[in-house]
Order: C-alpha cells, then structure tokens, then sequence
C-alpha cells in the first residue's frame, strides 16, 4: 500500500480498537507483533496510533482483516481494465507512434515474466474512447518503461504519460533508444537499449530489486508459478521464483502450499526439491 493507504488504514484500524479495553487493545497488538507499553497515559487512539506508526505492510493488512477493516485501496486499484493480465505486473510502455512495432514486441516478451504491458496502439479496441483508455491504463499502471527514441520528448502525449507516473510516485525506467533522459526522468538510471529480449531481462531485474515494484511483481511471479499448466512450464517459473527478492509471511505460506494445489508442480520432476531449497535459503536470509 502506498503512503496515503497506510495512513488511512491506521487511522480505521485506531478508531475501532479504541472502544476496546486496555487490556484486549494490548492482546491484539501483541498478536500482530506490534510494540505495547505499560507506562502510557493517555487517550486510546493515541496509544494505537503510537503503536502502529512504523508497521511493516503485512502485518499492517492482517490486523485490518482480523478487524474487518477493507484496507484503503486507491480508485487506481478498485479499477480492473480488461486490458491487464489478471495477477500480473502492470507496466505502462510509454512509446511514439512510430515506435509502435518494437513497443509490442516488447509487450509479448514481458509476459513470460509474469509482467502485463499495455502498448496503446496495440491496447485500445477501435470502439473505445482512446483518450480514456490510456488515462485508465496510467491511473492502473504499477510502473512505467520509456521507449525514448528521437522526439519522445517533442511530443505532448509522451511528457504528459511521464509527468502523470511522476506524480504517482511510481518506478520509470528510461531506455535510450537516441534520445537521453531530461527534466525530472533525468535522475533516473537509463538502459541503453541493444535488442528486445536483453531490454525485457533489464527490466525484469529492475522491478525485482526497486522497492516500489519488488512486493508486486513477487506475488505476479507466484501468481503464474501457481497457474502452471504443465510439467514444462512449472520448471520454468519456479526458475523465476528462485529469483524473487521480496518475501513476506504471505508469499512464504502460498510457496509451502503450492505443491499441495498443482500436480503440475508436485509431479514435474526437480520442482519440488526447488521448492524446498529456496524455502530453505528464504528462512536462512531473514
């Protein structure tokens, strides 16, 4: 969750315990391995408050479930455009026109690392109000590639893609394809584009490491490892999970249960003993 979520979930989660006694207020945070003092004296909401400012996101979205509390998505998550993979990384190809071919080229390689690219002139259905489209597919987006060749930066569309996913705080990566980075995107890392499939390997390794996209693009790569429809291709995936850098107590429970829920997985030879290895090396790093 973002800055703004947080806050609001802390609030909701304060106002409701604060009606509660002392001594419940205390279980509850000590279950959810949130600090408690015996020396406090003031208001309730305060102690919560002082509580729950450093909370870890995970613990943070359980203590809101155990209370019944629907954490405080933005309308950026509430809305689920058909032009997203579903459990997939949503990644927002800024490109020119003219750049249309090597753009959706682009989009096709991503998905076989569990990340969804919206290109919009392959993207947007004829039918469909095209503006809107890409305003829904910026507002939705969990990151931002830039397919900078020469006169990206001459043109209206692209500077007004780029200063919407600035304001949103979310991860641009730039790739110089002729022209370099400028303004605000100027402080970003740039890639030097060389062909396709090395691009799509960058930009893989740039959301597992960045911590904006690390948590999302994790639970995209279990997502597809999950959905494994053949021996073949449950090999494959658990060779991208091997590479997650992210864990949390959520995506370690959903890797112990995924041989249980796929025989695709549980049958392909090597996978299983895979699994337990990285369990393994997870426990060892934390």
């Amino acid at each position: 969750m973002n800055r703004s979520e947080k806050v609001k979930t802390i609030k909701e989660i304060g106002d409701q315990l604060k009606n509660e006694e002392w001594g419940l207020i205390d279980l509850t945070l000590r279950q959810f391995e949130f600090p408690t003092s015996d020396s406090f004296n003031g208001e309730k909401f305060d102690y919560i408050m002082g509580s729950l400012e450093n909370a870890e996101d995970d613990n943070l979205s359980e203590l809101a479930a155990h209370l019944n509390i629907n954490e405080i998505d933005s309308l950026e998550s509430e809305l689920e455009p058909d032009f997203w993979k579903s459990g997939y990384l949503r990644l927002f190809i800024s490109h020119l026109a003219t750049n249309k071919k090597r753009a959706k080229e682009l989009k096709n390689y991503l998905e076989k690392y569990s990340i969804s690219g919206f290109v919009a002139h392959s993207d947007i259905e004829p039918t469909k109000e095209w503006q809107n489209e890409i305003e829904i597919a910026l507002r939705t987006c969990d990151a931002m590639v830039a397919l900078m060749v020469k006169g990206f930066h001459k043109s209206n569309w692209t500077d007004q893609e780029i200063g919407l996913a600035l304001g949103r705080d979310l991860l641009i990566i730039p790739v110089r394809m002729g022209e370099d980075p400028y303004g605000f995107i100027g402080k970003f890392q740039a890639i030097s584009y060389t062909d396709v499939p090395t691009l799509t390997e960058t930009i893989f390794h740039s959301v597992l490491k960045n911590k904006k996209t690390n948590k999302k693009i994790a639970n995209s790569l279990l997502y597809k490892f999950e959905n494994s429809d053949t021996f073949a291709e449950a090999k494959y995936n658990v060779g991208l999970i091997e590479q997650i850098e992210y864990w949390d107590k959520k995506l370690i429970r959903r890797l112990k249960k995924v041989k249980e829920n796929n025989s695709q997985i549980s049958y392909s030879f090597g996978v299983p003993e895979r699994i337990k290895s990285l369990l393994v090396r997870i426990e060892k790093g934390k």
